[in-house]
């Protein structure tokens, strides 16, 4: 079940009257919860899974910007230009760009080539024939929504304009999901694009043992290999910069020592001295 819980402002925008007759998506929820945890209401077998989402609608820049939140995972799209009462190009949207940024993570870590990814995409229409649209809300899953909504304005207004398109919304989603969340269902501080895709390929695919595992640590690589490239974009130095800053130091403190001290000079570096590789560290986490 494809489940799409709506704020008021949500179920508002999905409303529209037409010749005086009031149209809406919007049913009785179909389940107990916003989560999504068990049906009621609907014919679906027990072990069916729900995808269960939070859809808000705010204004920036006088313009109508719905984002989506995956409950379980806290992974947020964003969407620009849809128009009012259009809640099938919401959805066709949405279940796009999901597929091709799962599809995108698939192939980056060799774990599912365009005919596998087929076989997934047709196991989620299989699993989610039909969208449902529904209204409540949920508190934790609307204040990482409210952080979302602050991040894209302020990202709006560095920028000067709203998104142009797909891409440019994909662009800020690709962002706003690497960032780290918490909730109280889970233990640990996570990341909402990799939990997502460890989802999908639970749901919609076969993991091995501890496969899991391994696309955390492929999601660490890609992140560090994202966080290097963008440091030479904008011109930071790289390790090779911080080991020769290092050096440099060392041989400083070395000769300053000799110099003022040269009977009880040590040769090991005192344990006070500036190491930038670490200091880069703690900045980057």
């Amino acid at each position: 079940m494809l489940l799409f819980n709506c704020t008021k402002a949500a179920a508002d925008f999905f409303t529209v009257k037409r010749n005086g007759k009031k149209i809406s998506p919007l049913e009785e929820p179909p389940t107990d919860a916003v989560s999504g945890s068990e049906a009621v209401n609907v014919l679906n077998t027990p072990t069916a899974p729900i995808s269960a989402w939070l859809v808000h609608v705010v204004n920036v820049q006088r313009k109508k910007v719905l984002i989506a939140m995956h409950v379980e995972t806290r992974y947020a799209m964003v969407f620009v230009g849809i128009q009012k009462g259009d809640w099938l190009e919401f959805t066709n949207q949405l279940l796009e760009r999901l597929f091709n940024n799962m599809q995108f993570f698939g192939e980056e870590f060799e774990m599912c080539d365009e005919e596998s990814f087929e076989e997934m995409f047709n196991e989620f229409i299989k699993l989610h024939p039909k969208p449902f649209f529904c209204q409540r809300g949920d508190r934790s899953v609307q204040s990482h929504i409210n952080d979302v909504a602050w991040q894209f304005e302020n990202r709006v207004y560095q920028v000067g304009s709203l998104p142009d398109g797909h891409e440019e919304c994909a662009s800020f989603d690709e962002w706003i999901n690497s960032l780290i969340r918490s909730t109280k269902q889970k233990k640990d501080h996570f990341h909402p694009d990799e939990e997502m895709f460890i989802d999908w390929m639970q749901t919609y695919s076969e993991l091995g043992d501890n496969e899991d595992k391994l696309i955390r640590q492929l999601f660490g690589s890609l992140r560090r290999q994202m966080m290097h490239a963008e440091m030479v974009k904008r011109g930071i130095p790289d390790d090779d910069y911080f080991d020769g800053m290092n050096a440099e130091l060392s041989q400083a403190i070395h000769e300053y020592y000799q110099e003022i001290a040269p009977d009880t000079f040590n040769e090991e570096t005192p344990d006070n001295v500036i190491d930038f590789n670490q200091a880069k560290k703690r900045k980057l986490h």
